[in-house]
């Protein structure tokens, strides 16, 4: 079932237009590319955008609000009729006396209204809102931040894991080459009697397993790429010639260090504990409705029978003060809302906090030993390397079977393989440390001024 798909993807790697580019593809250009094009970083930064615009929002409600109003009226209730008379400045004394006041005639009146209101005391509420929006902005800031951070490191994930696709292309082709010379050779002393035909069709049947993993690996190639455009922000039939993966950042000191650096850097934990505060802010916002609410407002009226007519004008100013003193126990419920979201707040930071934590310990161990499995596994090549010399040596000279030699292919391969794997596994092991760490990860690999990174 693979084989059909593999195929698919070949032909579809092959017809896809190759990105035009001067030169190879690095890693700072895929960081600093996605940094820019990433639809997670476009969202975070947009986010950002919107709470810091809340933040004015809430700084406005300490301003004057001023309002103008059109309304109409057609009455004919007696006492209206003569209050918007006298307002439109129509009213006329022999006119009034010389008809029946009880049933005048319907009027129409238009009143435009010009309405100034402005809060002086409103317990705190508008104090606290105004902090819980700051402090919303910098939560939003943070995670942006946080994205950017998040996106480099799967940008760099991504950037690794496609090249290691190509270098695992490249060490499946050697090895098919090797084998196929392999088989070259098992014909030609089959040929001259010196082997039987039986162990050229073993190095034949091993020889096409190696071409099944030649196919593999190319159609791997192809999805890496496919998976490193989608954190570019590009088509993902965009193929890109990668330059070499540069080496990992340092690491240095013991896990404790980059555990509690995570406590302290980590952005996004950083973002939740400003997100607490903003709701601790809560309750004190819920018991501002206890106190009283004091403001003055100011209108000017005027009236007519038409449309924005100023015939008859009057104008007032009015203070006023309300206190709430009973609103069914609605108040009191509020506050302790606001009391137990903040203890949930609390307990979930907590929760998050030794998860970083966790993580940190977690990637500082994985990078531990993934350096010694790559030393571990670099020695282990230079072995297979040096035992398939003697085989290779040996059965020129009849000593040893096809298949001793296909064996020391095979396992030389799989050391190759191995040393491979964890050469990648402690560069990728680094980036997840650097990242669940907190510490600077964007500014190192996108070319920008180095942070304070260990």
């Amino acid at each position: 079932m693979i084989r059909p798909i593999i195929t698919v993807l070949l032909v579809l790697g092959a017809t896809v237009p190759i990105g035009a580019q001067d030169a190879p593809l690095t890693l700072e250009q895929a960081v600093a590319t996605a940094l820019e094009n990433n639809p997670n970083v476009l969202a975070a930064e947009a986010d950002a955008a919107a709470a810091s615009t809340t933040r004015r929002e809430a700084r406005g409600f300490r301003l004057p609000s001023v309002d103008l109003t059109q309304s109409y009226t057609y009455t004919d209730n007696p006492a209206e009729v003569f209050a918007l008379t006298l307002n439109q400045g129509r009213f006329d004394m022999d006119q009034f006396f010389g008809s029946d006041p009880n049933a005048p005639d319907a009027l129409s009146t238009f009143i435009t209204r010009l309405e100034v209101t402005q809060p002086i005391y409103t317990g705190g509420m508008i104090g606290t809102r105004n902090d819980q929006a700051s402090l919303m902005a910098e939560a939003a800031d943070l995670e942006a931040r946080h994205t950017r951070e998040k996106v480099a490191f799967e940008t760099a994930t991504a950037f690794a894991n496609a090249t290691k696709a190509a270098e695992h292309l490249t060490v499946v082709r050697r090895a098919r080459d090797t084998t196929a010379a392999h088989v070259d050779l098992a014909r030609t002393y089959a040929d001259q009697g010196l082997i039987v035909t039986a162990e050229v069709l073993n190095a034949q049947v091993h020889l096409a397993r190696m071409e099944e993993m030649v196919a593999e690996a190319e159609a791997q190639v192809t999805l890496a790429q496919a998976a490193l455009n989608l954190h570019l922000g590009l088509p993902q039939t965009t193929r890109h010639e990668l330059a070499q993966l540069p080496p990992a950042p340092p690491v240095e000191g013991a896990a404790a260090a980059w555990i509690d650096s995570a406590t302290q850097q980590r952005l996004d934990l950083s973002a939740r504990r400003a997100e607490l505060e903003a709701g601790r802010l809560e309750e004190k916002a819920a018991r501002a409705s206890f106190w009283p609410e004091v403001g003055v407002k100011g209108s000017y009226d005027l009236y007519d029978d038409t449309l924005f007519g100023s015939n008859g004008h009057s104008g007032s100013v009015m203070a006023f003060a309300r206190v709430n003193l009973y609103r069914g126990g609605s108040d009191t419920a509020r506050t302790e809302k606001a009391a137990l979201t903040t203890r949930s707040g609390e307990e979930r930071i907590r929760l998050f906090s030794e998860a970083v934590q966790l993580e940190t310990r977690q990637a500082w161990e994985l990078r531990h030993t993934a350096g010694r499995r790559q030393e571990t596994a670099a020695a282990a090549v230079e072995a297979a390397r040096e035992a398939m010399r003697v085989r290779e040596q040996r059965f020129s000279q009849g000593l040893d079977k096809m298949i001793d030699l296909l064996d020391a292919e095979t396992a030389l391969h799989e050391s190759e393989l191995r040393e491979l794997v964890a050469r990648y596994d402690l560069i990728l092991s680094t980036y997840q440390l650097y990242f669940a760490s907190g510490s600077p990860l964007a500014t190192r690999l996108g070319g920008a001024a180095e942070g304070d990174a260990k």
